[in-house]
């Protein structure tokens, strides 16, 4: 479970770590036979390399130790 403060890094691109400061979830706009899908969470990361702040999908992170 990745918290506010979190040291992560995307699974596709490890070189890009950071530290979480943001997290909300995001409605889906998709719809099953039993009715509306789960939301997803966003995730907001203060990058280590130049200070931007990109969101990523929860389950597109990896938390690093």
């Amino acid at each position: 479970m990745i918290k506010l403060g979190d040291r992560v890094a995307p699974i596709n691109n490890m070189s890009l770590s950071g530290v979480v400061v943001d997290m909300y979830q995001q409605q889906s706009e998709q719809w099953m036979v039993g009715g509306a899908m789960e939301g997803l969470f966003i995730i907001k990361v203060r990058l280590d390399k130049d200070g931007s702040e990109p969101e990523f999908r929860a389950d597109d992170l990896m938390r690093l130790d």
